[in-house]
């Protein structure tokens, strides 16, 4: 039977909270028309599965874009003569050393590029991958799944609103989205922020002369140098770094909602399109709305990450933020040259992080709702 689209309630763009309403407020049109299938109860575990799905979609994607599209012709013209295979990693690596390196170290992404290239070889840019070739689908559950249940716990508790054309069947709202995004990240950087403190340290390492030793010589020894000089707490200093940073997944998961009922208000148009397209574009331009947010708090995180285990150079997030803020202050300049250098500094690594963004999440997010649909109906 064809699915009637525009004779029932609007519909969720969120599957999993289609399945938090009260049984008497579902929608039994999730199926065919006919109202055969009927939406399960809200479970606690799915969307830690399909949040393990998403973060091994990033890895898939990440070399895809880096091999064959236009996206990856940079990395792929400079690597050409290593015979090394590639993956989305190259991007991060160049933006934590735009952002941790001083001042003036580069101009901007290519040269960041070509001369990690020239100096250390194509595999300087897979510094620290093996972390997030691990951690990404551990990660991503958390973060996906402990979404999925603050969105049902949010429902229930004050944060619904009721569906356009329905009398009383309710929905999350965006302020609801939003929030519950925030509570999902601080809940994965509990997790996420020892593992990204592996992988920044590597990143960061530069080459030296062949007979002196780099400091770390793999994750392992990371956490073993760190523990021995800080102790245990030491993998989590600047934890509150991450939760101010990841506070920004309110801008990515609401931004995500809206777009995905932008699209759906298209229904019937000449610009509708399919649910699976538009999550993926919603997905995508919500992780830009997300990085535009995150990029400067993301970029003092992460020099707390780098910072020295014997001297360091920041005393806490705070100070972070303020040396930071003024690191390319010139006083001999006026106060529109140092406002633009100082977002200039902020948002140093901007460029591979648009690069990188779009595609990975726009595909990550789509498989996970494609995989909350199917769980649904199975």
């Amino acid at each position: 039977m064809t699915r009637n689209r525009h004779n029932r309630p609007e519909e969720l763009s969120d599957p999993d909270i289609l399945s938090d309403l009260p049984s008497e407020d579902r929608s039994t049109s999730a199926g065919d028309g006919d109202g055969a299938s009927i939406q399960k109860k809200h479970s606690p575990f799915i969307g830690f599965a399909a949040g393990l799905c998403s973060g091994w979609t990033k890895l898939v994607v990440g070399m895809y874009i880096s091999v064959y599209p236009a996206v990856g012709s940079l990395v792929v013209s400079m690597c050409a003569d290593e015979k090394t295979s590639v993956t989305g990693h190259p991007f991060d690596t160049i933006k934590t050393r735009l952002q941790c390196m001083p001042p003036g170290t580069f101009n901007g992404a290519w040269d960041c590029f070509t001369r990690t290239i020239s100096k250390e070889g194509a595999r300087a840019l897979y510094k620290g991958a093996s972390v997030p070739a691990v951690s990404w689908g551990i990660t991503d559950s958390i973060l996906m799944g402990s979404l999925h249940n603050y969105r049902a716990l949010l429902t229930r508790h004050g944060f619904a609103e009721r569906i356009s054309g329905s009398a009383d069947a309710q929905r999350l709202s965006i302020v609801g989205h939003s929030v519950a995004g925030a509570f999902a990240g601080w809940t994965n950087a509990t997790i996420a922020h020892p593992t990204e403190i592996i992988k920044c340290r590597l990143q960061l390492q530069l080459a030296q002369p062949d007979h002196v030793p780099k400091y770390y010589t793999g994750p392992i020894d990371v956490v073993r140098k760190t523990v021995a000089e800080q102790g245990p707490t030491g993998m989590w200093r600047g934890l509150g770094a991450s939760f101010i940073y990841r506070s920004c997944f309110a801008a990515m998961f609401g931004g995500f909602e809206i777009f995905n009922r932008l699209f759906k208000s298209w229904d019937g148009t000449s610009w509708e399109m399919s649910t699976e397209a538009a999550n993926f574009l919603a997905g995508g331009m919500a992780s830009n709305m997300y990085w535009f947010t995150a990029l400067p708090l993301d970029q003092v995180k992460n020099r707390i990450m780098v910072d020295s285990i014997k001297t360091p150079r920041y005393k806490g997030v705070i100070d972070a933020y303020r040396q930071t803020w003024r690191e390319t202050y010139d006083p001999s300049k006026g106060f529109s040259w140092n406002g633009i250098a100082r977002i200039r500094n902020f948002y140093r690594g901007f460029v591979p992080v648009v690069l990188r963004a779009f595609p990975t999440n726009a595909a990550a997010l789509a498989v996970w709702e494609g995989v909350m649909r199917w769980s649904d109906k199975a």
